[in-house]
């Protein structure tokens, strides 16, 4: 998946690097995960520096970022294996 989703970054996010991180929220991750099914989290869209409210009763997110988001995720979607199953 790393590759597909550096291609993506490359195309829709130019100069900016891909980085691997771990997220130390609970996720869906904590239960695939104790079944050993890898689980990866990529985000599509950004936000500003204050978090956008993320939770909270104020929380935003920018039309173009969603937009693009949507994009970045459907073509990631449509890149990866499991795509091709049937």
């Amino acid at each position: 998946m790393v590759e597909p989703a550096r291609k993506l970054v490359a195309k829709y996010f130019p100069g900016v690097p891909l980085v691997p991180v771990m997220a130390n929220g609970y996720t869906d991750a904590t239960f695939l995960g104790a079944v050993g099914i890898p689980t990866y989290g990529v985000p599509g869209m950004w936000g500003d520096t204050d978090g956008n409210g993320v939770h909270g009763l104020n929380e935003r997110l920018e039309v173009a970022a969603l937009y693009t988001g949507r994009d970045f995720l459907g073509e990631l979607v449509a890149a990866s294996p499991a795509s091709d199953r049937k």
